[in-house]
């Protein structure tokens, strides 16, 4: 019997993945998910299933809910179901912490364009609602650019953190910048260890990290209304591997997701034109100039999402974050 078909219909498995599904989930990962389909059962009717014993299917279960190839729900009696997970769900831990280099480069390159595609298509309803107001108060990820500042504002006021590897800069790899940098917060935090993912580092480590991130030519998004609801994490990112800074120029919002509010603004006085803004600059709003100004830096305004890296990265304090209006 082939198992691999009806193992990628459950597992909603990409095509370009199937030759590699040995990667993806061990032959006991794969019977697991055979059983399961479309169903929801519990530890005990999967060890009686699979002829485990209590003790050998719950250790098992815990790895593959690591592994995010099963996911568990626990209901109010506090009855624990498993349910198979799915190769979207999957990928992630795999780039950060698996197999995913000794996918064949052809294949990461369809399965990069396959993610990028259910991406947008999981956040469909919230794009449209953006599409329809700028500012609409909507669940997403990366929904606004951080200044340095705001971003260990928010370390500072929480509790718990955790830094797990940008899953983006994982699967993407188009960049050599740092990979453990993105920071997850108070209940985000427990949450993502629970699930087996990043380590818990200290208040003082993980403003370290931000600022290293920073640094390096990352920028910070998450949620700038975060003391509504208190502090969840945000994300370190570059403009190259990013999935929602990519996406948003698939889907023509480059000005909206993730939103802008701050400006830069430079003396051009006091530039030296050293040129370390246009090595941090993602956007191509400070580059070298061509033709009879060569080698001079010019700023175009309308470029800038206000991410701060470019302030400060100038050893000439000439350039100034203003808030847009």
């Amino acid at each position: 019997m082939n198992r691999l078909e009806p193992f990628a219909r459950i597992f909603d498995l990409p095509p370009a993945m199937r030759p590699h599904v040995d990667l993806v989930v061990t032959e006991t990962e794969m019977d697991l998910v055979l059983m399961l389909g479309d169903e929801s059962k519990s530890a005990v009717e999967i060890a009686e299933m699979m002829g485990l014993s209590p003790e050998a299917a719950e250790t098992f279960l815990e790895k593959a809910y690591h592994r995010h190839v099963v996911e568990r729900e626990e209901s109010e009696d506090g009855t624990v179901a498993y349910s198979a997970a799915s190769f979207y769900q999957r990928l992630d831990p795999m780039a950060m912490y698996g197999a995913w280099g000794e996918v064949p480069e052809d294949a990461r390159t369809a399965v990069i364009e396959w993610a990028m595609e259910a991406f947008i298509a999981t956040w469909e309803p919230a794009i449209r609602e953006i599409q329809a107001d700028p500012d609409a108060r909507v669940t997403i990820p990366n929904r606004d650019f951080l200044l340095l500042e705001e971003a260990l504002e928010m370390v500072e006021a929480a509790d718990d953190h955790v830094v797990v590897p940008c899953d983006c800069r994982s699967i993407v790899e188009a960049c050599d910048r740092p990979r453990e940098t993105c920071i997850r917060l108070d209940a985000e935090a427990l949450a993502a260890l629970e699930h087996g993912m990043g380590r818990r580092v200290s208040q003082e480590e993980a403003e370290e990290i931000v600022v290293a991130a920073h640094r390096a030519g990352l920028m910070h998004t998450g949620d700038r209304d975060w003391r509504e609801h208190g502090p969840a994490g945000f994300c370190n990112c570059c403009a190259c591997d990013c999935f929602p800074i990519r996406a948003a120029t698939r889907v023509d919002l480059e000005a909206a997701w993730p939103r802008r509010h701050y400006a830069a603004e430079r003396d051009l006085e006091a530039c030296v034109h050293c040129g370390l803004c246009a090595k941090q600059c993602h956007f191509g709003a400070f580059k070298r100039a061509e033709g009879e100004a060569r080698g001079d830096v010019v700023f175009d305004g309308g470029e800038c999402r206000g991410c701060g890296i470019c302030a400060t990265a100038c050893p000439e304090a000439a350039i100034q974050m203003v808030p847009r209006d």
